[in-house]
């Protein structure tokens, strides 16, 4: 018999944050840690487990049946609907992603008993309600894939948080095939969830873990070929106008290591140049994130930390490099030379991101990841007692925005009204200085509100991107020459369109657009200051 009853809420840690219906959300957070299948056992010796109660009415086998419509409706809202059966109780569940995903998962979560299968009344209040109240969507629910665990669970105490470890070994199955995969739970039941953090920091020290943000639902969904692949770009960050700089970098810098890990997770299923073109954007933001606030993050800790994010970004260096000559190589279409220089450039490509693929599976590659992670939610930054550090994390963002704006306009403008004189190394610094100022307005956007500050910034935006863009293709004129082999180096500026004239009509194209940048009006000087 189905059950009716009303579902119950785990521990809400958004008390204040309600959806269009009214109805108080309850709370998921935790992280997902990948390991391999024979590190398991390594995991349930390390020092940390010490700590540890079992659980042994939340692990053992689980039996969960997941439950969409033909089309996968519920998957394309963002929902998930569940039942699983374990230690002789069955539990209905239903999950709701957030539209914008931080480091750790954070979802609305309603749970409910059930005797076997889905208990449709029991949705009313969250937000699968409006979806199953369409006859069409709830006369088509059906099982469309199945997860089977065997899971040991520990509760482990630390720092005033509790948080629940669970380590899963499982498989997920639909008609088509299956999915064997091993990770690691940690979900905060109480307190802060920088310890979270800190946990995964320790475990990490003796095991190869890798922060994952796949979920055990959108694995089956991916068996399903409902997966998106597609690569992930920078989203709006929305910062208060009140924040201090603490709270903005942390707000940014998991936005930026967020695109970060899941572009790398896609991209070691797929080849897309763009994936790999959006996981170095990452790196590069958050590099830039990192270089805006300098002033509180002038420690060893941190230093280390960004040494590392520096050296995971250069591998992707050269593959996005080879993508993007062959990318001119096709749109130049020469017949002569092309062809055979086309075809080295993409054999050293396949060479390339082999060796890539072999770097993303290094501990060192995942380590440094998880590391930033770390070092974003509990570093010593955020403790420092030093005055000048104190002083520096409780500055508003806003006032260092507009500091750090102006100081950076000021070497810009600088170079553009000397571009006619500028070598190939300097127009490439210039790139790199224009490039991380249109990030940082990009990333403060939402400090300098109103319509004029909108409009003189969209405006401003644009000519950066202009110049940025023009210098760039110099950039890439250079750079090709020394991809390719020296019997092709020749042969690979006349197959990519790369002549003198073409280099000229640039250079002509950067001293214009550099007049007009010259000229632009800062959208940040007459902004109202928040106190």
């Amino acid at each position: 018999m189905i059950a009716t009853g009303k579902p119950e809420t785990r521990l809400a840690m958004n008390a204040g944050w309600q959806d269009k219906t009214g109805h108080g959300k309850a709370s998921e957070i935790e992280l997902k840690l990948e390991l391999a299948a024979d590190a398991a056992g390594k995991l349930l010796r390390h020092p940390v487990m010490s700590e540890a109660r079992a659980l042994p009415d939340q692990g053992g086998a689980l039996h969960a049946v997941y439950y969409d419509s033909t089309d996968c409706a519920l998957h394309k809202a963002g929902l998930t609907l569940r039942v699983r059966q374990g230690n002789g109780r069955s539990t209905q569940t239903i999950k709701a992603e957030r539209k914008a995903r931080g480091l750790a998962l954070d979802r609305g979560e309603w749970e409910t008993p059930v005797d076997d299968g889905p208990d449709l009344a029991a949705a009313a209040g969250t937000p699968l309600a409006p979806l199953v109240a369409t006859d069409s969507i709830r006369h088509d629910l059906k099982p469309v894939f199945t997860v089977d665990t065997d899971r040991q669970a520990f509760e482990i105490k630390r720092d005033g948080a509790t948080i629940e470890l669970a380590l899963d070994e499982a498989r997920t199955s639909t008609e088509a095939g299956s999915e064997q995969f091993c990770e690691v739970e940690l979900e905060l039941k109480d307190g802060d969830p920088s310890v979270l953090f800190s946990l995964a920091d320790d475990l990490a020290d003796s095991i190869p873990l890798r922060l994952s943000p796949v979920t055990k639902s959108e694995r089956g969904y991916r068996l399903l070929g409902q997966a998106d692949g597609m690569p992930i770009k920078a989203g709006r960050i929305v910062i208060p106008t009140q924040a201090s700089c603490a709270e903005a970098f942390q707000m940014i810098a998991r936005a930026c290591l967020s695109q970060i890990i899941r572009n790398e997770a896609l991209l070691r299923r797929s080849s897309d140049p763009e994936l790999v073109h959006q996981t170095r954007v990452g790196f590069r933001r958050l590099n830039a994130a990192i270089s805006l606030f300098e002033p509180m993050l002038r420690d060893r800790d941190s230093e280390a930390v960004r040494a590392e994010l520096r050296w995971a970004g250069k591998k992707l260096g050269l593959v996005r490099d080879l993508d993007v000559l062959i990318a001119r190589l096709r749109k130049a279409d020469d017949h002569d030379s092309g062809p055979q220089v086309l075809e080295e450039a993409v054999r050293l490509r396949a060479e390339a991101f082999e060796r890539l693929l072999r770097t993303l599976s290094k501990p060192r590659f995942m380590r440094a990841v998880l590391k930033a992670a770390t070092w974003i939610e509990t570093g010593r930054w955020l403790t420092r007692r030093k005055p000048s550090v104190r002083a520096a994390r409780d500055m508003p963002a806003q006032a260092r925005a507009t500091e750090e704006f102006a100081r950076r306009w000021r070497r810009i403008r600088r170079g553009a009204r000397q571009m006619t004189a500028l070598s190939g190394e300097g127009r490439h610094t210039l790139r790199i200085r224009i490039k991380k100022l249109r990030y940082g307005v990009e990333f403060f956007a939402t400090l300098f509100p109103g319509i004029p500050a909108r409009k003189s910034r969209k405006a401003m935006l644009d000519l950066l991107e202009g110049l940025q863009d023009i210098l760039g293709k110099l950039n890439d004129m250079e750079v090709s020459k020394t991809l390719l082999d020296p019997p092709f180096r020749k042969l690979v500026r006349r197959a990519a369109g790369d002549t003198k004239r073409r280099e000229r009509k640039l250079l002509s194209q950067a001293e214009k657009a550099s007049k007009k940048l010259a000229k632009a009006e800062p959208f940040w000087a007459a902004a109202p200051q928040e106190t």
